[in-house]
């Protein structure tokens, strides 16, 4: 391979299915250039949605010719085939319009030799592209920590990498109005910034889904952090929580009903997603005070059917955690995530859900099997049982890569990275968006050991941050600040 091939072949994010440089010369993206859209839809649908993208990418305003026919594939796959005269795209929908011109302004250069350039050349290649995964989604926690500019960014990036689904999971910052106290006051965020985001994310073919925690996390807060969102503020809030306050007390009434509030106008806030997750891991005091202890596995059951019943009649599929529903001394699940134990008598539970709920298999490390793939039990467990399965890894290379092969061979629904507090820095946001969406997409891709894959990441960063018309310092780049602040501080 060329260094023209390693290059261009190295550019796109997800890594397409097939991807090949062709003989030619470069194509010029610039006022007036010609591009070929092939699909079902009619010109009256795509004019508008394509001459903004290519204001957006490249300011530039070509002409389009639009044919009928598209067959891309997948709903969101695409076909390319661009030489030195001609651009042509084919697609079945507008996900796969869309992904082609993210695969184009990926591939695209600015031209040479001048000093400041006036438009864009494409490399001559042909390119077939589908997704190995279905669902391909990404958790975003929104901390008080985390500005808005940083969230929409995250969003952005995720679509950008061909992300369909964006978990967003408020650790207390969106102010609701059935429960104004349920948010830390000076972080507040306003409905209607929330709003602009679900419609920004539709825009660039990212679906965001809610995330209200039911049962585990009832802080909102890390727990090595010590906060209680609610309690800190409104100590009076006690009877709904378990006595230390980290596991909703599923048998008051008013907590269901407060929970129900909460849920119905987070779904609304949301545009009605298809899915809404709630939650549930990590329920660690889950039946500790007086009125839950007894016959504590059906009270759970109660508790969580009467939320899918809320959801059902909405047309949505409650997504869940996995690990409560698993015994940690199981034998089976050695050397994998599972938090419930035969003493809580939650290990049956499993066969008492509905089967349209989405189980979230959380598997965050890497189990070491005498040099072989591991075989990731949990989530073939709940597929046999009859759910849909999302494998959710974090932060382990080998684990993001090896979950997205394993999803793609055993036909699982998905997958769902997981960002939690680690979504900043080059070096994590290369596994948690790049390496991510690859294993989602195109999980055979192996990375070249000769291209710093990181230098694209700060490059699609800096696309993103043009998009959102940044102009401060620390909204720049990964990270805000790129040193240690103390010593500048004393």
């Amino acid at each position: 391979m060329n260094n023209k091939e390693k290059f261009v072949l190295s550019r796109v994010i997800p890594a397409p299915r097939r991807i090949e440089c062709v003989a030619g010369g470069m194509f010029k993206l610039t006022d007036g250039c010609h591009i070929s859209v092939i699909s079902p839809l009619t010109a009256a649908e795509l004019s508008a949605v394509l001459h903004d993208t290519c204001n957006a990418y490249w300011k530039i305003k070509p002409t389009f010719s639009f044919q009928a026919g598209g067959d891309g594939g997948v709903e969101d796959g695409y076909r390319l085939q661009v030489t030195a005269e001609s651009c042509e795209i084919v697609a079945s929908g507008l996900n796969g319009i869309r992904n082609a011109f993210k695969t184009l302004r990926q591939l695209a250069e600015s031209e040479r030799g001048v000093p400041k350039s006036t438009c864009w050349l494409l490399p001559p290649v042909a390119i077939e592209d589908e997704p190995a995964l279905a669902f391909r989604g990404i958790h975003l926690c929104w901390f008080p920590e985390t500005p808005i500019w940083e969230i929409e960014r995250n969003i952005r990036l995720a679509a950008y990498y061909k992300f369909n689904y964006a978990v967003i999971e408020s650790w207390g910052v969106i102010r609701l109005e059935s429960h104004p106290e349920f948010c830390w006051d000076e972080f507040a965020v306003d409905k209607a910034e929330v709003a602009r985001l679900v419609k920004l994310a539709a825009s660039l073919g990212l679906t965001l889904i809610p995330q209200l925690n039911l049962f585990g996390h009832a802080s909102s807060s890390r727990g090595a952090a010590g906060k209680h969102m609610l309690l800190d503020q409104h100590p009076e809030y006690i009877s709904l929580f378990e006595p230390d306050g980290w596991t909703w007390c599923i048998t008051n009434p008013y907590t269901r009903q407060y929970l129900k509030e909460l849920a119905i106008e987070l779904h609304d806030l949301f545009g009605k997603p298809p899915f809404f997750h709630i939650g549930c891991d990590e329920a660690h005091s889950a039946g500790s005070c007086s009125i839950c202890w007894e016959n504590y596995p059906e009270k759970l059951k109660a508790h969580l059917l009467h939320f899918h019943s809320i959801f059902a009649k909405r047309g949505t599929r409650i997504m869940m955690w996995h690990d409560m529903l698993l015994n940690e001394e199981d034998p089976r699940w050695k050397g994998y995530i599972a938090f419930g134990h035969a003493a809580d008598g939650l290990g049956e539970l499993y066969q008492e859900l509905p089967k349209d709920v989405v189980i979230c298999d959380w598997q965050y490390y890497y189990p070491e099997n005498d040099g072989k793939e591991p075989d990731w039990p949990t989530s073939r467990f709940f597929k046999q049982a009859g759910f849909d399965v999302l494998v959710c890894p974090w932060l382990d290379k080998r684990g993001v890569k090896s979950l997205g092969c394993h999803a793609k061979q055993e036909k699982l629904f998905g997958m769902l990275e997981t960002t939690w507090h680690r979504c900043r820095g080059s070096q994590r946001m290369e596994t948690l968006f790049l390496m991510a969406s690859n294993a989602a997409w195109h999980p055979d891709w192996a990375p070249r050991k000769d291209v710093v894959y990181i230098g694209y990441l700060n490059q699609h960063l800096r696309e993103v941050n043009q998009d959102m018309n940044v102009k401060k310092y620390t909204q720049f780049g990964s990270v805000q600040y790129q040193v240690d602040l103390t010593p500048y501080q004393e």
